[in-house]
């Protein structure tokens, strides 16, 4: 076996050995396999390592970053300092113990911050401290978002008073910083400004606004005045004429086909709220609420005192005689009735309240495709021939957009449905492709194959040649060496004698024809001045 050293001088003779342009050849590949092997080292060691967290902001960066230090724990920073990388064996282990010193913070001072009680504070600092950490906490709840990437909440808390007419109700604002291009759907607006004024005592979604880092107004309180078109009012509007449109162009082209059938809907809503108090009576739905009767009697008997009360003497003896045969036909008693009944009229009092939203008007508009007959010409050339749909097919067809849109005659809507024909219409459709199945599986093979391409290339253009060479100087440096060892040398040139090539071809486990053999095949130019030599030698 050859020592190190020798295997050492073999390849330096190799090396002077070869010409300018193999020697630049055989350092390009090298450099290409040291850098290959570096490559992969590097990010092996890369792949150690594991995300800690991210989309910090550089507070609590910062404070995570000192944690690690403290703990003499590696690692790595990336995405402008935003996420931190620590091994993957110490990722989970590392998590939790900063969470138990409550780290990453994000969103500021949150209740931790009465976890250490400090004696002599007042009770000004005390609910500065509560206002303080129930805006953090919040914050921290709305970082919960995917779209939200950082949060800040601030609550205006008046002073309270002794006297009710001169309270005044809390505020609050909230600004979000949001993920690239990541919105906020209104729903998740919604979500966010109930959580608020949910938490805050006496808060309500009145006295909220919502805006992003970018400066839009996501949320505010909507106005009341009469003629005010609000934001949300507009999509709402929006939002039922697109449903009406879908649910006429999905109808019509299950029938006329795909992408031949547009509609257009315009609705004219009632946004005006309404108040209304109604107050009905039923004159025929009539109660007895309550009921007195009276009845008086007098059936004495007996002569009745006649006369004059408080006269006496002449004038009062005129007076019975005047009055005595009235006195004795009169009736010795009487009877009255009284009855009084109070009656209660059946009553009926409403209390409507209509927050608008209603539909006033609806104006539909619908445009179909024809129909195409094909023609081929003499030359050969295709053409399509429009056809409109016949007057009773259409008929068909708006009464099918009337039923699906809710048609109101005396609401007045309008339905409008017109046969004509598309533009590009009467071009042919183009012959299906029949390599279009195969595309995909193409397209996926693509990248492999050029993969594959350039693993030969490398190989035919660059190791095989470098492989050829090393292999023909190990021929030729054993052919020296078996020349030296059998002690054939050549004419002297220059004063010196030249060693050449052992003609004897001493066996080597070879016979002297398979030895030929063989150097004919690996270097014919070498064979062929080796038998011209034997030939002189012979000569």
């Amino acid at each position: 076996m050859a020592t190190p050293k020798e295997i050492l001088e073999q390849i330096v003779s190799i090396f002077k050995g070869l010409s300018m342009t193999q020697k630049i050849l055989g350092a390009v590949v090298i450099a290409v396999v040291v850098g290959g092997l570096l490559s992969l080292t590097t990010a092996g060691k890369d792949a150690s390592y594991k995300v800690l967290f991210s989309g910090l902001n550089q507070a609590d960066a910062g404070e995570v970053v000192t944690k690690l230090k403290d703990q003499r724990i590696p690692y790595k920073l990336s995405d402008d300092g935003g996420a931190i990388l620590v091994p993957a064996s110490q990722v989970y282990e590392v998590r939790l113990t900063l969470a138990g010193e409550g780290l990453p913070r994000g969103g500021g001072v949150g209740f931790e911050i009465f976890n250490q009680t400090s004696f002599g504070q007042t009770d000004f600092v005390q609910r500065l401290n509560y206002q303080r950490a129930l805006q953090g906490e919040l914050a921290r709840t709305i970082m919960n978002f995917q779209q939200v990437l950082e949060a800040r909440v601030h609550i205006a808390t008046p002073k309270e008073s002794v006297f009710v007419e001169d309270q005044k109700p809390p505020t609050a604002s909230i600004s979000v910083k949001l993920r690239g291009r990541d919105k906020l759907s209104e729903h998740e607006i919604l979500s966010i400004v109930n959580l608020v004024a949910s938490a805050v005592p006496g808060l309500t979604t009145d006295n909220i606004t919502l805006v992003d880092t970018s400066g839009r107004l996501l949320f505010r309180k909507q106005a009341d005045g009469e003629g005010v078109l609000t934001g949300n009012q507009l999509e709402y509007e929006m939002k039922i004429e697109d449903t009406l449109r879908q649910k006429v162009e999905s109808m019509l082209e299950e029938v006329v086909g795909v992408d031949r059938v547009r509609a257009r809907v315009t609705a004219d809503m009632d946004f005006n709220k309404v108040d209304r108090t109604e107050e009905s009576f039923d004159p025929e739905a009539q109660v007895v609420r309550s009921e007195q009767m009276l009845t008086e009697t007098d059936q004495r008997g007996g002569p009745t005192p006649e006369g004059i009360p408080g006269v006496k003497g002449e004038l009062a003896t005129f007076a019975e005689e005047g009055g005595g045969a009235a006195g004795k036909g009169a009736a010795t008693g009487y009877t009255r009735n009284n009855v009084t009944r109070n009656y209660e009229i059946s009553k009926q009092i409403k209390h409507i309240q209509d927050k608008g939203g209603s539909v006033k008007k609806l104006s539909i508009a619908v445009m179909v495709d024809g129909t195409y007959e094909k023609s081929v010409d003499k030359d050969g050339k295709t053409s399509l021939k429009y056809k409109p749909r016949s007057p009773e097919e259409m008929r068909n067809l708006e009464k099918l957009v009337k039923n699906a849109v809710g048609f109101d005659e005396e609401r007045g809507d309008q339905v409008e449905v017109a046969s004509l024909p598309f533009a590009l219409s009467s071009v042919p459709e183009p012959a299906p492709d029949p390599m279009e199945k195969y595309r995909a599986i193409m397209e996926w093979l693509a990248m492999p194959l050029v993969y594959l391409l350039v693993a030969l290339l490398v190989i035919l253009f660059v190791i095989k040649p470098f492989l050829k060479i090393l292999a023909a100087k190990q021929l030729e440096a054993g052919a020296a060496g078996a020349m030296a060892k059998h002690g054939v040398h050549g004419p002297a040139v220059g004063g010196v004698a030249a060693e050449e090539e052992d003609l004897s071809l001493a066996p080597r486990g070879l016979t002297d024809q398979e030895r030929i053999y063989r150097l004919a095949q690996s270097d014919p130019d070498r064979a062929a001045d080796l038998v011209r030599r034997w030939l002189r030698e012979e000569a």
